[in-house]
C-alpha cells in the first residue's frame, strides 16, 4: 500500500492505512549507548559522517570500516546502507545484509528496522514475513519510532501475524506521539474511517494537521477534503484550495484536480491570500526517526546541525567561483550549500530585483552565457529548476513555453511574462532557444497584482526577472561573465540537457 489519496470521483478520503515506504534509512542521532570498548574510537566517526556528506564515499567507507573493525554497530550500520546505496562501493544488498544482521545482534535499533525491511522484502536474504516482523519488534521495543510504524504495518496487513488492527493503532499511536508523520497518517486513517478504531473526524483532523505541518503530501490533500466537507473542522473552501495547493506542488494524485476544481468557487481575493500562504509556507522540523528519510547516513543530524534544509531553491554557476540564485532563497540564511556538496556565501544581493550572487571555492564545469540584446514577444523559452522543499531535490523541474509579455502587469519592464508553467514557491532559470540566459523565475511575487488587474489569476501566468537587470547586477559585482545575443533555436530537450550543466541546487539553513 502507499498513500492515502482522495477519490476524486467520490470525494472522499481513499481506505488503506499509509504503510512505511520500504527506504532503508540511517541516523546517526539516535541517542543509542555505545559500548565502552569503542567510545576512544568515536572521534572519528564525525569524519566519516563529515566524508559521505561530501560525496567522498571511498574516504567515508574507509573510517566506517575501521570503526566497524572495532564493534561499532552505528558505523556496522553506515558500511550497511553504503552497501544498500552502491555509495563508494559496489551495491550489494547481501553484504548490506551482513552488516546489518552483525549491528542488530548488538541491539542497534536502525540496523534492526533495516535488517527487518530487508526480510519483509527478500532483498539480499530469504524472504520471511515472520523474521522481519521479529527484527521490527525489537526495535520498536526500544521506541524507534519508524520500527514501531513498520511493526504497525505488519499487524494491520497480518503479515508475520495474526491481523489485528487495534495492535496495530497502538504501535501507531506509540510513533505519532514521537512526532512520526507516517503514524500520524495512519492513525488518522484509522480514525477517518472506523479501522480498528471508532470514527473520530475531530481526533482524525489533529492528526492530518501534524503530519501536513512536516510536508507529508498525503495529510496535507486529506486536510483539504475535510475542509471541503466539513468534517471535524467547519467548513472552509479556502483552506481547502490551500492545503490542495501544497499537496499539488508534491504531486499527490488528484490534488491538482481538485485545487483547480475548487478555485472557481473562489474569489480573487480569498486566491490570493492562500496563495501567497502557499508560497510562504515551510514544514516543521522532521520528528523522531521518521519513516520517510533518505537511504543514506546522510539524513542524519550532524555537529549539532539538522540535515534538512529549511529552503531550497536553485542556482546557476556564472563563473568558476561564482553562483547566481533568487534572493528570496537565501535570504536569511545562516549556511548555504549548493549542489549538494560546497560550501557557499551570499556575496551580494539585491533584493528589489530579487536577485543574489553566492560566492564558492573554484569549481569546475559549464558556466551560464548570458542574453543580449532585444527580446521578443513570443519567443520559445525553458525554464529549469528544482522544486519547492518536500519534493525529492535531485530532480530537476523543465517546463517549456513562450515570452507573453514584455513587462508586468504593472508595465514594469525589468520583467517579462513567461507561460512556461512554473510550481508554487519554485525559482530557476529561464533560458531562450539558444541555451542563454534570459532571466530568472520570480517567486510569484507579481502574480498577486493579477486579480485587481484582470479578475483571475491565469495558471500560467509566471513572470522573470530580465537578464537585462541581472547584468547590471553583474556589473556592479565585478563579475566577468559571457554574453551572446539569440542565435540558432534548438529544441527545448537539447536547450534542457545543456542547462544541466550549470544549474545547481541550493540549500539554506536558517
Amino acid at each position: 500500500m502507499q498513500t492515502a489519496a482522495l477519490a476524486a470521483s467520490t470525494m472522499g478520503l481513499a481506505r488503506g492505512t499509509t504503510v512505511m515506504r520500504h527506504f532503508l534509512h540511517f541516523l546517526f542521532a539516535t541517542g543509542v549507548a555505545l559500548s565502552a570498548s569503542v567510545v576512544p574510537a568515536r572521534a572519528n566517526f564525525a569524519d566519516a559522517q563529515a566524508a559521505f556528506e561530501l560525496g567522498d564515499y571511498q574516504t567515508a567507507y574507509a573510517e566506517f570500516l575501521k570503526l566497524a573493525q572495532t564493534g561499532d554497530s552505528n558505523a556496522e550500520t553506515a558500511l550497511g546502507v553504503l552497501y544498500d546505496n552502491g555509495d563508494g562501493v559496489p551495491k550489494d544488498q547481501r553484504v548490506a545484509v551482513m552488516w546489518y544482521r552483525k549491528a542488530a545482534e548488538k541491539g542497534n535499533p536502525q540496523a534492526q528496522l533495516n535488517l527487518g525491511i530487508h526480510c519483509e522484502q527478500g532483498q539480499g536474504v530469504e524472504q520471511e514475513d515472520a523474521v522481519a516482523l521479529g527484527w521490527y519488534s525489537k526495535a520498536a521495543e526500544q521506541g524507534y519510532a519508524a520500527a514501531e510504524v513498520a511493526l504497525g504495518n505488519m499487524y494491520h496487513r497480518g503479515r508475520g501475524v495474526a491481523q489485528d488492527k487495534k495492535q496495530a493503532n497502538a504501535w501507531f499511536k506509540r510513533a505519532a506521539d514521537q512526532g512520526n508523520a507516517s503514524a500520524q497518517q495512519n492513525l488518522a486513517n484509522a480514525l477517518y474511517f472506523g479501522d480498528g478504531a471508532e470514527i473520530n473526524y475531530a481526533e482524525a483532523f489533529k492528526l492530518y494537521q501534524q503530519a501536513a505541518a512536516q510536508g507529508y503530501g498525503d495529510s496535507q490533500y486529506n486536510l483539504g477534503v475535510m475542509y471541503e466537507k466539513g468534517q471535524g473542522v467547519p467548513k472552509d473552501g479556502a483552506q481547502a484550495y490551500f492545503w490542495w495547493l501544497l499537496a499539488s506542488a508534491r504531486e499527490v494524485p488528484d490534488a491538482a484536480r481538485n485545487r483547480d476544481r475548487i478555485e472557481k468557487s473562489l474569489t480573487p481575493a480569498q486566491r490570493t491570500e492562500a496563495q501567497t500562504a502557499a508560497r510562504q509556507w515551510k514544514p516543521a522540523l522532521a520528528q523522531a526517526n521518521r519513516s520517510n528519510l533518505e537511504t543514506r547516513p546522510g539524513g542524519a543530524v550532524s555537529r549539532g546541525q539538522k540535515n534538512e534544509p529549511d529552503v531550497t531553491g536553485t542556482a546557476f554557476r556564472i563563473s568558476p567561483t561564482h553562483y547566481v540564485t533568487n534572493f528570496h532563497v537565501v535570504h536569511g540564511c545562516q549556511r548555504l550549500r549548493v549542489s549538494g556538496t560546497q560550501s557557499a556565501e551570499r556575496q551580494a544581493s539585491d533584493e528589489r530585483n530579487d536577485l543574489a550572487l553566492l560566492s564558492v571555492p573554484a569549481s569546475s564545469g559549464a558556466t551560464a552565457i548570458i542574453r543580449i540584446g532585444r527580446i521578443h514577444l513570443g519567443e520559445k523559452v525553458t525554464a529549469v529548476g528544482f522544486p519547492l522543499l518536500g519534493i525529492p531535490s535531485s530532480t530537476l523541474s523543465v517546463t517549456s513555453g513562450e515570452v507573453g509579455s514584455l513587462s508586468d502587469v504593472q508595465g514594469d519592464t525589468r520583467f517579462v511574462q513567461i507561460t512556461a508553467p512554473v510550481k508554487l514557491a519554485s525559482s530557476g532559470a529561464v533560458f531562450d532557444a539558444s541555451g542563454n540566459v534570459l532571466g530568472l523565475v520570480e517567486d510569484k511575487p507579481n502574480a498577486a497584482g493579477l486579480p485587481q488587474a484582470t479578475g483571475d489569476i491565469p495558471q500560467n501566468a509566471n513572470f522573470a526577472i530580465t537578464s537585462n537587470a541581472l547584468q547590471g547586477f553583474l556589473d556592479a559585482n565585478g563579475v566577468d561573465f559571457d554574453t551572446a545575443g539569440l542565435g540558432v533555436a534548438t529544441p527545448s530537450a537539447q536547450v534542457a540537457a545543456s542547462a544541466k550543466d550549470v544549474v545547481a541546487l541550493v540549500e539554506c539553513w536558517q
